[in-house]
């Protein structure tokens, strides 16, 4: 019984044993790759280290004639504040390794000191977050494994030695092998001869071979019919290699081999992925921005014409009390005009977003605008929504996120071929480590994404389109934006069984109270007679204001534009107890005429009137003592309502 108790732990001690024994070989040979390139070989072992040992994190500072080298890979890239002089606090002088717990965020810091001759000349330094068990194998293992680490660097310092003496290559071969942008040199087979620093680090792989290969076999498209030739080439490589992506310019040209006959071929290829990423970025900015500016542009004529029509229903109704079908008759009208107000306020709501930089997003009111907007062109999808009122706003770019749901929408438009349900929720949730998050679920009932797309579907340049129009930076630039904002993208999809993309985005840890707006006691009718300044370019506005003070003691005065208001208001300033501004008039605009305004007599009270104006413009126009707001379209009430207000203040 005891034996076959013991059985199935002596084959899991061997079992982890034989794994480490792997891991730990895999280490060495991959290190003895960089062994020639002091540069690489403190660059790129961190990396190597994390990925063939129990450990998240390593960092390697050296120090060595006053020169600091440091190399650190991390999941989570948290430890690049522990300098030289701190790891060298840490181990105490000591020439051995040692393990310090609880410190830095990790549960454990292993720390083996780089030793040359007598001296200490850096530190190798492991760290693992959750807490493991390092028993006396292990750490013999790793201390073996490091103890090679050390003596590579010591090796590489002697054939560095050796070769001040011995290298004979010319300033343009160094040149050559430090050119910032990847190069090679290619013979008449296609064979690779020479590869830069660069292109060795861009291109080589985890193989570790590239002099010898075929140049096809390292960049798919490139065969004889290129190498062959002896004229100047120029194009455009696309590269991929695991989970790499890369667009490169390249350029090349035949250069004479330097000891033999014949020619070889330069071939430079230069990263220009970023450069793509933020072009494409830039045009897509840039067609928001322009069906923002379009967008509010159609709102604010739109809210002209409206305040004509739902005043006059507004004011046709008091005049139809005993007219029971023609009351309904007006009342359908203002009905109507409130439903096409309600249209051109999403509108506003869009324009403003795609103009203003960053600030607080309210994402339940942020998705409000966007279904309205967009169930007029998805009229055979059904728009089911659920936002849990709980959200509170966060911070980050209104535009952009707008941007990030829209494009998800109209890629759910897609797969739908039109037909289907589209369901959207929010929710405030708990994610891991009790951190809170607001949660945007879009989900459809298309035609679902299979595993193979899945896998590239937020890969720059990666499109399932076929109409020539897409450039696959859709899903790319939604991925990014949401990183960007500290948060993070979950995709569930079965082909045949719809997808559901749900945006993780962190909720602010302390949410600031808003004081409730307190409410004007309003007056039915003006108490004394006023002189009042009717400002816009509409005849329509003004003739309704005008209509809905019939009845009231007041005197009004007109004006189109700027210019006529400001020659009014100069020479009546001192009777005008109010002037209703508009802001947007051909000429002279609002603000500038409020600001004359307000130089020539500071007291007198002014309302603006605008169906285009977003919060910021409101808090810059409070500087200039703005008594009141009436936004377009207005109905009868609404007018005299907001005069009476503001009169009545002292």
């Amino acid at each position: 019984m005891r034996q076959t108790d013991l059985r199935p732990e002596s084959v899991n001690f061997q079992w982890n044993f034989y794994e480490r024994a792997i891991n730990n070989y895999s280490i060495i040979m991959r290190m003895l790759h960089y062994v020639e390139e002091e540069d690489s070989l403190i660059n790129n072992i961190p990396r190597i280290f994390v990925e063939g040992s129990l450990f998240d994190m390593c960092k390697i500072v050296k120090r060595e004639n006053g020169i600091v080298r440091e190399g650190f890979f991390s999941m989570e890239e948290s430890l690049h504040n522990v300098d030289f002089e701190s790891v060298r606090a840490l181990s105490e002088g000591a020439t051995s390794p040692s393990i310090i717990n609880d410190i830095f965020g990790y549960s454990v810091l292993y720390i083996y000191p780089l030793k040359k001759d007598m001296g200490i000349i850096g530190f190798l330094v492991l760290g693992k977050q959750l807490p493991i068990d390092l028993d006396r194998r292990i750490l013999r293992e790793l201390e073996i494994v490091c103890d090679i680490y050390n003596k590579s660097l010591i090796l590489h310092a002697n054939i560095h030695n050796h070769k001040k003496v011995v290298d004979s290559r010319t300033v343009f071969e160094d040149l050559a092998l430090e050119f910032p942008d990847a190069l090679f040199m290619i013979d008449r087979n296609g064979s690779i001869v020479f590869a830069n620093k660069r292109a060795k680090s861009e291109f080589e792989g985890r193989k570790g071979l590239l002099v010898g290969e075929k140049v096809d076999n390292i960049v798919s498209g490139i065969g004889p019919n290129f190498y062959k030739k002896d004229t100047v080439l120029h194009g455009e490589v696309k590269y991929k290699s695991g989970d790499k992506y890369k667009i490169f310019k390249m350029d090349s040209f035949t250069v004479k081999q330097a000891r033999d006959k014949g020619v070889w071929r330069a071939v430079i290829f230069k990263d220009v992925m970023e450069k793509k990423i933020k072009e494409e970025e830039h045009v897509s900015k840039e067609k928001m921005e322009s069906m923002g500016m379009l967008a509010g542009g159609i709102a604010h004529d739109f809210n002209n014409l409206l305040t004509g029509v739902l005043g006059y229903a507004s004011l046709i109704k008091n005049f139809l009390s005993n007219e029971e079908k023609l009351y309904r008759y007006a009342e359908a009208i203002e009905s109507s005009a409130q439903r096409a107000a309600k249209l051109a306020r999403h509108l506003l709501n869009f324009s403003r977003r795609q103009r203003k930089v960053s600030g607080v997003v309210d994402l339940n009111m942020l998705m409000e605008d966007i279904l309205f907007l967009i169930k007029e062109s998805f009229r055979d999808i059904e728009i089911e929504k659920a936002f849990d009122h709980r959200l509170y706003p966060i911070k980050g770019d209104e535009a952009e996120l707008q941007n990030v749901f829209l494009n998800i929408c109209t890629n759910a438009k897609d797969a739908m071929a039109g037909k289907g349900i589209l369901r959207v929720r929010t929710e405030r949730k708990r994610y891991i480590g009790h951190r809170e998050f607001a949660l945007i679920e879009i989900a459809d009932t298309g035609q679902g994404i299979d595993e193979q797309i899945r896998e590239k579907i937020f890969e720059p340049y990666f499109t399932t389109k076929e109409n020539g129009t897409n450039l696959g930076m859709g899903l790319y630039l939604v991925y990014k934006i949401i990183r960007e904002h500290g948060g993070f993208v979950e995709l569930e999809s079965e082909k045949g069984k719809g997808t559901k993309f749900s945006i993780y985005l962190p909720l602010p840890t302390r949410v600031i109270a808003q004081e409730p707006t307190r409410e004007e006691k309003n007056h039915d009718a003006l108490t004394r007679r006023q002189k009042i300044l009717l400002v816009d370019d509409e005849d329509v506005v003004r003739n309704l204001i005008k209509g809905v003070l019939t009845d009231e003691p007041a005197d009004i005065l007109e004006a189109a534009d700027g210019t006529e208001a400001l020659n009014i208001f100069r020479e009546q300033h001192a009777a005008i107890d109010l002037v209703i501004l508009d802001m947007i008039m051909p000429g002279i605009k609002g603000d500038e005429v409020l600001r004359e305004m307000r130089n020539i007599r500071k007291d007198v009270k002014i309302i603006i009137s605008s169906g285009y104006m977003s919060e910021d413009q409101r808090e810059s126009l409070k500087k200039h003592k703005v008594d009141g707001f009436l936004d377009k379209p207005f109905r009868d009430k609404d007018v005299i309502h907001k005069i009476i207000e503001v009169l009545s203040k002292k």
